[in-house]
């Protein structure tokens, strides 16, 4: 009975994160602006329900993880910020259907780094994930230049960094999630607000041009971004997937891209051909046969 809530409890937070890139199109601020506040919001969230559970930060176990999770936390800022460069390029179902190939490079980089094996049936699903990253970006009625190929690089660039950050949280010792992650967040909150002062030399307002109810329906969407889908979310997420065996929590993170192609289609109205579509098929089913017959083989 308990697993069965923590499932329910699972396939909405998922179904939710399907949503991070709508909510995100109402946004009107650069990429690291709107990273910046879902970090700060998605921390602050962290810190205070730590402090209701009556708990602190592991200021000793972060010291003892510091190298590692401050690299952590610029990989974790640079993938939100490819994330929504994806979205702003092209559309939402693009972007999340790309920045959804991070199996890929996480079957990649522990092959690298912890010298797992990858089985003949992971490397064909690799394969169709490719085809299908082909006809998602449309590269070849389009051309490389287009809007559609640049959301597609910045999607799995943005699947790089969070295959990455994956990857390496595993080596760290000693760490909760809470703290790493609020840690992580500080990094980021940190170098994106380095960034755009300094480097962009862009601000942290909303434009001054931008209509009343632009304005309200952005700041409504960036506080549902931080602190809903960051800060709650996060906190949802962790503790149903402690729970849960992993081929449960593998399945359930494929509704995320279901949701983004539907609210993208029927609701924003963006436009997909029948090739990409087909295309973005081929990714999440590769994905998802990949991680189902590879449970199945571990089981018997």
């Amino acid at each position: 009975m308990e697993n069965r809530k923590e499932r329910i409890r699972l396939a909405l937070i998922c179904m939710a994160f399907g949503t991070i890139g709508a909510v995100a199109h109402f946004i009107a601020l650069p990429s690291a602006t709107i990273v910046f506040y879902r970090a700060f919001l998605g921390g602050a969230f962290l810190i205070v329900n730590l402090f209701l559970q009556g708990k602190k930060i592991d200021s000793i176990s972060i010291k003892n993880n510091l190298i590692l999770l401050t690299f952590l936390g610029l990989c974790l800022g640079f993938n939100w910020v490819f994330q929504f460069e994806s979205f702003k390029a092209s559309t939402v179902a693009i972007g999340t259907v790309c920045y959804n190939t991070m199996p890929i490079f996480l079957i990649i980089f522990s092959a690298i780094i912890f010298k797992e094996k990858i089985a003949l049936k992971t490397i064909i699903c690799i394969i169709v994930a490719l085809i299908g990253v082909i006809l998602v970006s449309n590269v070849v009625t389009t051309g490389i230049r287009s809007n559609q190929v640049v959301g597609c690089i910045y999607g799995i660039i943005g699947a790089i960094f969070y295959a990455t950050a994956v990857t390496l949280n595993r080596k760290l010792k000693n760490v909760t999630a809470y703290d790493r992650l609020i840690y992580q967040f500080f990094i980021s909150i940190i170098m994106m607000a380095f960034y755009i002062a300094f480097l962009q030399k862009g601000t942290f307002l909303f434009p001054s041009d931008i209509s009343r109810k632009d304005l309200i329906i952005g700041i409504v969407a960036l506080l549902l971004l931080g602190l809903f889908h960051t800060g709650f979310c996060y906190v949802h997420y962790f503790n149903a997937i402690s729970v849960l065996p992993a081929r449960d929590v593998a399945i359930f993170t494929f509704i995320d891209p279901v949701v983004a192609l539907f609210l993208s289609y029927f609701a924003l109205k963006e436009e997909m051909t029948a090739l990409q579509f087909v295309g973005a098929m081929l990714i999440i089913i590769s994905m998802f046969a990949n991680e189902i017959v590879g449970k199945s083989e571990e089981n018997t």
